[in-house]
C-alpha cells in the first residue's frame, strides 16, 4: 500500500479497536478476563493512531489517543498526550479545553487556569473566558474571577456571564451584590435553574427567609412544567425536589409559620424518607401537634412502618408529658422491626423513669440477648449497676461485653470508669491509654489520663496538653473545665486556674468534687470567703468524704 493508504488503513484500525474497546469496556469491572482485554485493545488502538501520527499529524489526533484513556484512573496518560500534542499546536482550541478538562478531572483547578489563561493571553474567546472566571470561583479565587470577567465587553456578556460574576460576588461576601446579580440574571432567563438554586441559597445566607421561600417555590414550580428541569432537579447532582421542599418546611418553622411549614410537607408526595425527616424538623422546634399529624399520613398507607410509632412515642413523651402513652406506642414496634432495638432503649428509659426498674432491668437482659453486636445495652445495664452502687457486677458485665468486642471504645471507656471507681486506677489507666493509641480525638479518655496524672502529681505539662486537646475537642464540658483548672492548680498557675474553675462550676453546677476544687484553689489563692463558699457546696451536695470536707472549712 502506499503511504496515504496505509494512513487510512491505520485509523480504520483504530476505529475497529476503539468500538471493540468500548464494548469490552462495558463488562471490563464484572469480569477479570475482560478487563485484561480491554486493555489490550487499548493498546492496540493507540499504537495504530501513533502510526498514523507518525505519517500524518493534526491535533485532533492527539484528541483522538487521550479519549482512548478518558477516565479517571488514567487521566495521567490522557494528559501526557494532550500535552504533546498542545506543544505541537498551541493555539488549538480543542486541545487547550481537553488538557484544561484533565486538570479538572484531576481536581487540578488551579494548574487548569493556567492552561486556559494562556490560550486567552494569544487568542480571545469570550466562552473560554468565562470558563476561566467559573475555575477562579471553583478555586476560591473570586476576585482573580471578577477581573477575568470585567475584562469581557458589556454587550458580548452572556447569562453565563452574569452567574460567575454572582457566584464570586457570594464568595467574597458580597451578598447583596450577588443576588442583585441573580435578579437581573433570572429576568434575562426565567429558567436558568442554577441561578434560582444559588439565589436561595445567599437569601438563607442573609437570613432573609421570606424571600428564601418565594425562589425555592420558584424552583419548584420551574420543575412542574418542564420536564427536562424537572430531571434536572432530581438527578442534577443537588437537590431533588423533596429536598428542596423539606428546606422550604425548615424556612416556614424559622419563620414562626408552622401552619404553613405543614402544608408545605402535606403537599409532598408523601414517601417515607420525606414524612420522616419534615417530622423531625417539626419535633426539634417543639411543633409536637404538626408532628403528629404529618406521621398520621405513614399511618394511613399499610404496612405502618416501625418509625410512626417510635416518632408518635417521643411526641407523646416530649410533648405530652405522657410516658405511659409514650410506652403504649413503643409497644406496637415488632421485633421484626428495623427500629426495634432504638424502641426497645426508649422503654427501659421509661420504665426506669417511671419507678418500673425490674421491667427495666428485664428489657437490658432482652436487648443483650437479642443485639449481641451492640454496646448500648450492656451500657445500660452497667450504667443502672453503678447508680445502685453495685461496681463489682457492673465490672462484670463490662468484662465480658469487652470479651466480645474487645475494639468497642464506649464500652473501654466505661469499664475503666468503674475500675476507677473501684480503686484499681492503675488498669483504668492503661484501658484509657488503649483508647487513645486506637483514637487520639477520644476526648473523654484524654481527660481521664490527663486528671488522673495531675491528681498523682506527675508529668503535669503531658497533664495539661492531654485537657487542653480533650477541652479543644469538645469544648463547654465542666467536668474537662474542671481537669483543666486542676491541672493549672497542680502547676501551681492560681490565677489560671481560678478562671477555670469559676467557669467549670457554671457549667456542672451539681458536682461535689468540682466544688471541693473550687475551694482548695481559692484557698491557695488567698480567697478565704470563695473556698468556704466551694467547701459548703460540696457538703451539700453529698460529697463522698465530708469528713475531709469539714476539716478544710476549719482550716486543717
Amino acid at each position: 500500500m502506499n503511504s496515504s493508504a496505509g494512513t487510512t488503513y491505520d485509523y480504520l484500525e483504530y476505529q475497529a479497536l476503539l468500538q471493540q474497546m468500548i464494548r469490552t469496556a462495558s463488562v471490563a469491572r464484572m469480569s477479570p478476563e475482560a478487563f485484561a482485554r480491554t486493555l489490550e485493545l487499548q493498546k492496540a488502538a493507540a499504537q495504530a493512531l501513533d502510526r498514523v501520527i507518525a505519517k500524518e499529524s493534526a491535533a485532533s489526533l492527539y484528541m483522538d489517543k487521550a479519549f482512548l484513556y478518558w477516565n479517571p484512573e488514567q487521566a495521567g496518560e490522557a494528559r501526557s498526550i494532550l500535552a504533546v500534542g498542545l506543544a505541537k499546536y498551541p493555539d488549538d482550541y480543542n486541545l487547550t479545553t481537553a488538557l484544561a478538562n484533565v486538570h479538572i478531572m484531576e481536581n487540578n483547578l488551579s494548574e487548569a487556569a493556567k492552561i486556559l489563561s494562556a490560550y486567552l493571553a494569544r487568542r480571545e474567546n469570550t466562552a473560554l473566558r468565562e470558563r476561566l472566571a467559573q475555575l477562579y470561583v471553583d478555586s476560591e479565587q473570586p476576585e482573580k474571577a471578577l477581573e477575568t470577567l470585567k475584562s469581557i465587553p458589556a454587550k458580548q456578556r452572556s447569562t453565563e456571564a452574569l452567574f460567575q460574576t454572582a457566584r464570586a460576588e457570594a464568595r467574597l461576601g458580597r451578598r447583596a451584590a450577588a443576588i442583585e446579580a441573580l435578579k437581573k440574571l433570572v429576568k434575562q432567563n426565567p429558567e436558568h435553574l442554577e441561578a434560582w438554586v444559588e439565589m436561595a441559597f445567599q437569601q438563607e445566607l442573609d437570613k432573609d427567609f421570606s424571600s428564601a421561600v418565594i425562589t425555592y417555590g420558584k424552583i419548584l414550580e420551574l420543575g412542574e412544567t418542564r420536564d427536562d428541569i424537572r430531571q434536572r432537579i432530581e438527578n442534577g447532582g443537588g437537590e431533588g425536589r423533596e429536598d428542596i421542599r423539606l428546606r422550604v418546611v425548615g424556612l416556614w418553622l424559622k419563620l414562626n409559620s408552622p401552619d404553613k411549614a405543614l402544608d408545605t410537607a402535606l403537599a409532598s408526595s408523601g414517601s417515607k424518607a420525606f414524612i420522616l425527616a419534615a417530622a423531625l424538623q417539626f419535633l426539634n422546634e417543639s411543633y409536637t401537634a404538626q408532628a403528629s399529624t404529618l406521621l398520621d399520613v405513614l399511618a394511613s398507607q399499610p404496612p405502618v412502618p416501625g418509625e410512626y410509632f417510635f416518632y408518635k412515642a417521643v411526641i407523646a413523651h416530649d410533648g405530652e408529658g405522657n410516658p405511659q402513652k409514650a410506652l403504649q406506642f413503643l409497644d406496637l414496634v415488632p421485633e421484626s422491626d428495623p427500629h426495634f432495638s432504638q424502641a426497645l432503649q426508649f422503654r427501659i428509659q421509661l420504665l426506669y423513669t417511671l419507678g418500673r426498674e425490674h421491667e427495666a432491668v428485664a428489657l437490658m437482659d432482652q436487648g443483650k440477648r437479642l443485639f449481641p453486636g451492640q454496646s448500648r445495652f450492656p451500657l445500660l445495664q452497667a450504667g443502672y449497676l453503678i447508680e445502685k452502687k453495685r461496681l463489682g457486677e457492673a465490672r462484670e458485665v463490662l468484662e465480658q461485653a469487652t470479651k466480645d468486642r474487645p475494639e468497642d471504645e464506649d464500652l473501654l471507656y466505661q469499664l475503666g470508669a468503674v475500675l476507677d471507681r473501684q480503686g484499681d486506677r492503675a488498669t483504668a489507666l492503661g484501658i484509657m491509654q488503649k483508647i487513645i493509641a486506637k483514637n487520639p480525638d477520644h476526648a473523654d479518655a484524654l481527660n481521664y489520663i490527663g486528671y488522673t496524672l495531675a491528681e498523682e502529681g506527675r508529668e503535669l505539662e503531658r497533664a495539661l496538653s492531654l485537657i487542653k486537646k480533650a477541652n479543644h475537642l469538645k469544648p463547654e464540658n465542666g467536668y474537662i473545665v474542671d481537669s483543666l483548672a486542676w491541672a493549672y492548680y497542680r502547676l501551681g498557675k492560681l490565677e489560671e486556674a481560678w478562671k477555670h474553675i469559676q467557669h467549670a462550676v457554671t457549667l456542672s453546677k451539681d458536682d461535689p468534687t468540682m466544688w471541693e476544687h473550687y475551694g482548695d484553689i481559692a484557698k491557695q489563692s488567698g480567697r478565704a470567703a470563695q473556698a468556704k463558699k466551694g467547701y459548703q457546696n460540696a457538703l451539700k451536695l453529698n460529697h463522698d468524704d465530708p469528713e475531709r470536707i469539714k476539716k478544710k472549712l476549719r482550716g486543717k
